[in-house]
């Protein structure tokens, strides 16, 4: 199977095909090193007899971006002798970071989902809202101290909910199962915002599927759930799609300006990496479908489409 999914690199990867998008006729890099120093993202332009190069940092964090995190990227940019540095950020930037970007003549930009979805292409359109429980995080904590993090995305947490098996003694069940038994204790108490629940296990717990190399098989300590309450949207349509096609706008605020943009994801030109190896496996993002990378001839690469996940179950090729 595949790596599991890097939520990070997707970030950077989203920040590339936005600056793409937003820069014609610029050339936009995810990933390089220069001088030594790696970026998340670079763009380089011409305008009359000059080249200019910008360089961007990415942070996907819970919570605001600190002020050490932005003074540090300063000085990283000037050693490669950048015009311009940029962060964009998940989750926004201290007041602290704020200024220093202000003194340094840098830009700051809060990259985050639109709450709106356009169904038109699917011919769905919505039908009204239901109050749910989101299902944001689970973990596997085991007896050795490993821990083994669920892929976040939709379709793919829902394939591994089902097809993961816990024993203890003779009882043998799904993991989706375990965590149906306790929503009852997840819901108590919960109106707004996350919260973290742990299920312990008994003593000779252990996860016996599937026996695909992700999931580590053996004893079990404990589950780490992460839920939280959300409006769900209730779709009508005349087909059975993939929900997790439905991505939203992604809103880009510059923070010294307090322009905004909106762009769609279903345009961005995310891809798959940079560059394909020969023998290397690599994810697109959009769909979580996994490619393997079997031979380089000149600029041509032959790549198979080898793992995806649909409506739930996991599709091999």
């Amino acid at each position: 199977m595949a790596a599991a999914s890097d939520k990070w690199k997707h970030f950077e990867r989203l920040v590339a095909a936005i600056h793409q998008a937003a820069d014609r006729g610029a050339q936009v890099r995810w990933n390089e090193t220069i001088a030594g120093r790696q970026f998340d993202v670079t763009i380089r332009f011409r305008k009359g007899l000059y080249e200019y190069l910008t360089v961007v940092e990415c942070k996907d964090y819970e919570k605001a971006v600190p002020v050490e995190k932005v003074e540090a990227f300063v000085t990283k940019s000037e050693d490669v002798q950048a015009h311009h540095a940029v962060m964009a950020s998940t989750s926004g930037f201290q007041e602290g970071a704020q200024e220093v970007a202000r003194r340094h003549n840098m830009t700051l930009l809060h990259v985050t989902a639109s709450s709106e979805i356009d169904l038109s292409a699917f011919g769905a359109h919505w039908v009204g809202s239901v109050d749910a429980l989101h299902i944001h995080r689970i973990e596997l904590a085991y007896t050795d101290g490993e821990t083994k993090q669920l892929p976040e995305e939709a379709h793919a947490m829902t394939y591994y909910v089902n097809n993961i098996f816990i024993q203890a003694g003779y009882e043998r069940g799904t993991l989706n199962e375990l965590i149906q038994h306790h929503l009852p204790t997840f819901l108590e108490g919960q109106t707004e915002g996350q919260k973290d629940h742990v299920i312990t296990c008994r003593s000779g717990t252990r996860v016996t599927a599937p026996n695909d190399g992700e999931i580590p098989l053996k004893p079990l300590a404990s589950i780490h759930v992460r839920v939280g309450m959300t409006k769900a949207g209730v779709i009508t349509g005349p087909v059975m799609f993939e929900p997790y096609l439905l991505v939203p706008d992604v809103k880009v605020l510059n923070i010294s300006t307090g322009e905004q943009k909106t762009f769609s994801q279903h345009g961005l030109k995310l891809g798959v990496d940079t560059t394909f190896v020969e023998g290397q496996f690599y994810e697109q993002p959009q769909l979580a479908m996994y490619y393997f990378c079997e031979r380089v001839n000149g600029d041509l690469a032959t790549i198979y489409l080898i793992e995806s996940f649909q409506l739930g179950p996991i599709l091999f090729t």
